[in-house]
């Protein structure tokens, strides 16, 4: 015996179907959506930037090596064509002005020259061969650095260009710290700053993230409010054979635990993977714009990323399915074990149970050890790629510093968007976990949504269809009047089959009169539910015509059958509310009537016994209460919805003797001016009976009075005889 439900969980991570179905409850709300995108960008915008500032400051403000550059010798010299020419003026032409035609252009800059370009520039004297450090000071400096400053140019170890000065880098090097601190002193200050901008930009970004995750829950949250309600209504509206078909522990975890997977999805992996893919996009553009070669270096993982990617995608699938699976049977066999305790300590069949838990548990074990090796091995390649990423810039950016083609500012750049590149790839171990369940989850409320079944829900054809017929038969004077049935109720030649070509009810007629009583009996299974369950329209007939009030079933508006049908069963269900509540349930409270009908069905003393009388809460189901009292209370709930059809079906099953005249007398006051059909295992409460029907294999074999019947001595009086005569 398998332990869960036989549903094949998919392996695909993304199912268009199931976008499409969420996305229509998230647009509902598309202030929210674009709100959130919005705030992702400004997100995303402040994890590019930042990182790039702090290069150029780097470069700019820091590490202020450069070369004096003389844009003008490139047209006097004619060394590159004009085109290159025009290329490399207008880049020295930007860089920093010391006076006219003189510029400091810094190293950083190189990156857009070839090594070849930087040589042929310095040996025409385009730029000087010497590296300079450049210093810049306040409006109003200290008389420490001027003098410092004074000292180097007298000393030819400086240049000074007005409020600009450039010292050699080799005697800059040889500078004590303090020295160093007294000329970068505006350096100093620019940097405060810049940590300042940092923060302030971390800030906004910290301030935007916390209502970008706000207003995205608020969205989510809203989305799967109406999907569960939608999904509720849905399931409210289909008939009861959807049910028959489908277990209760599968449909509540469709408006739950699916639902809930859903929201991760949209919560935690769609906004993210915008945010992801955004930024990806942005730091490969902004790589490549800054160096080619760098970027190159950076993207020989791409490859290999891709191809752990794709295995890890076939293999977590693999383990994943696996895993729910077993969870599936685990969580099955533990609910069956934990409802049948009583039965398993009565047949001293705790051992084998425990046995059997034992051998699903490790299963379970093996599972997810299986799955944990799979994880453990996607993040640590995915690391090594990263460090290996980092490696390959290091090495790289250490030759290019060296031939001036790069800066230490470039390097630190690389090595921060590296970390922000691999970051979201390292997380695809839980997005892949997420979108995999979130597919499957989706699947199936789209197939409670798209279930190949009749809704109970009245059309406007269906009411209008049935208003004419009232009218037209002339038995009612408008449609409101005749919601209340008189009870005439009619079977012509029925049949009915649950599977195909097994049929349940063969050709079956009879014919109620209105405010009769009717009771049927049968042996087991043949056939007398079926008949209820037909007339309460539950299920459609193949064959015949069923009628009520000449009307056939079929044109009658659900909500006007059920006001006029009650249904006492022999399985009592209570809802987990007051006892007046479980009373008047779907009605108007009305007290004299409510009074009234606990005298009528001898309620009233269970009733007044209770600590909080009729507003005492009920236990899920009734089960602090006896058989007879939730027995009782069904027929109270039955005489104050005062139907106009009335079905009792073996309610008086399973009842002990005193309790059983309570329930006698309570039944007289029920069938009272009312069409009622009667099911009963015990024949003593339908002697009383206008007509009894007996029922056998799924035909009528015998109808009349309770003496009528005895007369005949057939199945009814074998019955009767087995019932009554002693043993």
């Amino acid at each position: 015996m398998e332990y869960f439900e036989n549903e094949q969980i998919e392996e695909k991570l993304y199912d268009k179907r199931v976008s499409s179905f969420l996305l229509k409850y998230i647009m509902k709300y598309k202030k929210y959506v674009f709100i959130s995108l919005f705030l992702i960008v400004i997100i995303t915008g402040v994890s590019l930037i930042v990182p790039y500032i702090s290069k150029v400051f780097l470069d700019r403000y820091v590490i202020k090596n450069g070369f004096i550059a003389y844009p003008n010798k490139l047209v006097e010299e004619k060394i590159f064509n004009l085109e290159k020419s025009a290329f490399i003026f207008q880049k020295i032409s930007k860089s920093i002005k010391l006076e006219n035609n003189t510029y400091f252009f810094l190293q950083s800059d190189l990156r857009f020259f070839s090594k070849k370009e930087i040589e042929i520039l310095k040996a025409n004297s385009i730029l000087s061969t010497d590296s300079f450090v450049l210093i810049e000071s306040r409006k109003n400096p200290n008389n420490q650095f001027y003098q410092l400053i004074s000292k180097l140019i007298e000393e030819n170890k400086a240049l000074g260009y007005n409020d600009r000065y450039l010292v050699y880098e080799n005697y800059y090097k040889k500078l004590n710290l303090n020295q160093m601190l007294i000329l970068r002193e505006y350096d100093i200050f620019l940097i405060f700053e810049i940590v300042i901008f940092i923060i302030i930009a971390f800030t906004i970004q910290f301030v935007v993230t916390y209502y970008q995750t706000i207003i995205l829950q608020k969205l989510s949250q809203f989305s799967m409010r109406d999907l569960r309600s939608d999904l509720f209504s849905k399931m409210l509206t289909y008939e009861v054979s959807y049910f028959d078909k489908n277990p209760i522990g599968k449909l509540v975890n469709r408006v739950s635990n699916d639902i809930e997977v859903l929201n991760e999805l949209f919560s935690e992996v769609l906004v993210s993977l915008f945010r992801d893919i955004i930024l990806i996009i942005g730091i490969l553009i902004f790589m490549f714009w800054q160096n080619i070669y760098l970027a190159l270096a950076v993207s020989v993982v791409f490859p290999f990323i891709v191809v752990i990617t794709i295995l890890f995608r076939v293999k977590s699938a693999d383990a994943y399915r696996k895993v729910r699976t077993v969870i599936a049977q685990i969580n099955g066999f533990f609910s069956e074990t934990i409802s049948g305790i009583r039965i398993i300590q009565l047949f001293s069949a705790e051992k084998k149970n425990y046995k059997k838990f034992d051998s699903i548990n490790r299963s379970l074990y093996k599972a997810n050890i299986k799955q944990m090796y799979v994880y453990a091995t996607f993040r640590p390649l995915i690391d090594f790629l990263r460090w290996f990423s980092v490696a390959s810039v290091i090495y790289f950016g250490a030759r290019g510093i060296l031939n001036n083609t790069i800066s230490y500012g470039l390097i630190f750049l690389f090595t921060q968007y590296i970390a922000n590149l691999f970051e979201p790839i390292g997380d695809l171990s839980e997005k892949f976990d997420i979108m995999i369940s979130a597919n499957a989850a989706g699947e199936k409320i789209l197939s409670v949504f798209e279930a190949d079944v009749r809704t109970e829900k009245d059309s406007d054809k269906q009411i209008l269809a049935f208003e004419n017929q009232m009218l037209k038969k002339s038995r009612y004077e408008s449609y409101e009047k005749a919601i209340r049935f008189k009870g005439n109720v009619e079977f012509n030649h029925v049949w009915f089959s649950y599977k195909p070509d097994e049929w349940i009810l063969k050709d079956v007629s009879f014919k109620i009169e209105p405010q009769k009583t009717v009771a049927i009996v049968g042996e087991t299974g043949a056939g007398k539910s079926t008949i209820i369950s037909l007339l309460t329209h539950f299920f459609e007939i193949q064959k015949g015509t069923i009628l009520i009030d000449d009307i056939p079933l079929y044109l009658i508006p659900y909500n006007i059958l059920r006001k006029n049908l009650a249904v006492v069963m022999q399985d009592v269900f209570l809802f987990a509310k007051s006892v007046k509540d479980n009373i008047i349930l779907n009605s108007d409270y009305d007290e004299e009537k409510f009074i009234n009908v606990c005298k009528m069905t001898h309620i009233d003393k269970f009733i007044s016994n209770l600590p909080n009388r009729e507003n005492e809460m009920v236990m899920e189901r009734g089960v602090t209460f006896s058989a007879g009292e939730r027995q009782l209370l069904s027929f109270a709930r039955a005489l104050y919805y005062d139907p106009s059809i009335l079905i009792l079906d073996e309610a008086t099953s399973n009842i002990d003797s005193e309790t059983e005249k309570l329930i006698q007398d309570a039944i007289s006051n029920l069938i009272k001016n009312r069409t009622s059909i009667i099911i009963a295992h015990r024949l003593s409460t339908i002697k009383s009976a206008d007509l009894i029907l007996v029922i056998d294999n799924g035909k009528i074999v015998e109808s009349g009075t309770h003496f009528e019947l005895i007369s005949k001595k057939g199945i009814y009086y074998t019955l009767y005889k087995l019932q009554f005569e002693p043993i």
